[in-house]
């Protein structure tokens, strides 16, 4: 028989909780009155949680890609079930909630995520700065950037639709990948909704794999990527890029005044206006990210790529003051034309070379396993 529900659990040696998981997993499989299967997604696992996991009922699938988002993609992909579970493996939630997703689901929604606020959240199941201060704050401007009704971002346990899945064409392989989704299934308008779940202590009492500083500037810095594709927030990037570059082409190529102050290179040396030219740059490259999101990776290999651009085009702007230098024969030139070209061509590069600092920097954090 066509097995209808699928349960994706992420698991990263996780003996001491999997076969419990696993078990309460099927159980509400078995009380949605529904077919499924539990399958749980091994990132790599060294202790005995695979062979557990069979034991209890699971099929396992290896995913060697590492990391929370990229486990559970992993997992998802490997599903060709109606609808999909997933949660964590660590115990902390109550997979006898299934039911609850399933019949949000039967009643047309995409996407069902878990509210742990509604549903209670047991002493000590989440840190007390997570639960009055970051996930509060972090849900609430989320609410606000997509117009959600979202209670609980982050909750991890959710219920969506393979087919509402595959439209979301999920990208983040670490703990934003939460995030993510509920971003992307708002701009796609896709049908949301939620339900009370709960929050408990692991069986285990282990430490989380949170991260909580870090994951929480990933999330932030994902929501406001995604949050410039909102019709109102790109209308500003559109204003901002033509005054930009209106204002960029009238300064190193026109100088003209506006009234006692003249926009020459006398204008540009000013380290206020430099700065002001180098964050037009940044607005209107980050314009294009924001109207090619699928182009433009959130992760730092983005940074590198745009640091190579931006230094090329620096190195354009040289290559071409020289030959216009060259057409004098090396003597006298225009110095408005030739410091202007000189001005943006070195804003250019600076913000090149900073891109591919950033990068390195990144990737250096990802060598060591900071980063997921």
């Amino acid at each position: 028989m066509e097995k209808n529900i699928t349960v994706v659990l992420p698991c990263l040696n996780e003996e001491k909780t999997i076969s419990y998981c696993v078990e309460q997993a099927l159980i509400g499989i078995s009380n949605s009155k529904f077919e499924g299967q539990v399958l749980v997604a091994d990132n790599g696992s060294t202790d005995n949680s695979v062979s557990l996991a069979k034991q209890a009922g699971a099929k396992v699938v290896s995913i060697k890609k590492t990391g929370y988002g990229a486990a559970l993609n992993g997992g998802i992909k490997a599903s060709s079930s109606k609808y999909i579970i997933m949660g964590d493996s660590d115990s902390t939630y109550n997979f006898l909630d299934i039911p609850l997703f399933i019949k949000k689901l039967e009643e047309g929604y995409d996407l069902v995520v878990g509210n742990r606020f509604k549903g209670g959240i047991e002493k000590k199941a989440m840190p007390f700065l997570n639960k009055y201060l970051g996930n509060p704050l972090l849900s609430f401007i989320a609410k606000k950037l997509f117009n959600s009704n979202i209670g609980d971002f982050h909750c991890g346990l959710r219920g969506f639709t393979n087919e509402a899945y595959k439209k979301m064409d999920l990208k983040s392989d670490g703990m934003e990948f939460a995030t993510e989704m509920i971003a992307k299934s708002s701009l796609l308008n896709l049908k949301i909704s939620e339900v009370p779940t709960t929050l408990s202590v692991s069986i285990y009492q282990r430490k989380p794999h949170l991260r909580p500083l870090r994951d929480g500037i990933r999330h932030l810095k994902l929501m406001l990527t995604y949050s410039f594709l909102k019709v109102s927030n790109l209308s500003i990037n559109l204003g901002l890029f033509v005054i930009g570059t209106a204002y960029v082409l009238a300064v190193a190529f026109t100088p003209y005044s506006v009234g006692e102050v003249t926009f020459s290179f006398g204008f540009l040396k000013s380290l206020e206006n430099l700065v002001l030219i180098f964050l037009i740059f940044k607005s209107m490259f980050k314009l294009t990210k924001d109207l090619f999101p699928d182009f433009m990776s959130i992760k730092y290999k983005t940074d590198k790529n745009n640091g190579v651009w931006w230094f090329i085009f620096g190195l354009i702007l040289y290559v071409a003051d020289f030959l216009y230098w060259k057409q004098f024969n090396f003597g006298e030139i225009d110095e408005n034309i030739n410091l202007k070209l000189i001005s943006v061509a070195s804003i250019s590069i600076v913000y090149g070379i900073f891109e591919l600092f950033r990068s390195v920097v990144s990737t250096t954090i990802n060598y060591f396993k900071i980063d997921d």
